[in-house]
């Protein structure tokens, strides 16, 4: 048996759940008893409109909570979206691929493909893969010095290298 407050938390979990998706599809993720549900909804007047049936259970502490049930049911969602995006990117690459090269270049169709593009990006999560860095590089400039040293040192190799010939 849950305490009070522990029972009014669950309730304002399922109410935030209601009002993501509906009073019945709530009762029936939660597994809780739809008439259950409704009847908290008239009761603290939560103005959520009915959806779906749902089935019937008891509330008891092993009834998932409603945060977890709305985390799982939005991350099948992406999955599904990322799937139906990825398959609508290819299809449109495999078509383009039978295209002749002139007919890519016409303004339609090359913005089409650049938000196909940016689409397959997002699906395949393509921008997370190459990390770029930037690097700064410094390098020492010769003194006046050392460049007339570097001079003479050619100079005695050219020598060399023209006795060789």
């Amino acid at each position: 048996m849950l305490s009070r407050s522990e029972a009014e938390s669950f309730r304002e979990q399922t109410r935030a759940l209601a009002l993501q998706i509906g009073l019945r599809p709530a009762a029936r993720a939660l597994g809780l008893n739809e008439e259950r549900v409704k009847k908290w909804g008239q009761r603290y007047n939560w103005q959520i409109g009915l959806i779906r049936p749902a089935s019937s259970a008891n509330l008891s502490p092993s009834v998932p909570k409603p945060v977890n049930v709305l985390v799982e049911m939005l991350a099948q969602e992406g999955d599904r979206t990322r799937s139906a995006m990825a398959r609508t990117a290819r299809r449109a690459f495999e078509h383009c691929d039978t295209l002749q090269d002139g007919d890519l270049h016409a303004m339609d169709r090359a913005i089409a493909l650049e938000k196909h593009g940016r689409v397959a990006s997002i699906a395949h999560q393509w921008q997370n893969v190459g990390a770029q860095v930037a690097v700064q590089v410094n390098v020492p400039l010769p003194s006046a010095e050392e460049r007339q040293e570097m001079r003479s040192i050619d100079a005695k190799l050219d020598a060399i290298a023209a006795k060789l010939k």
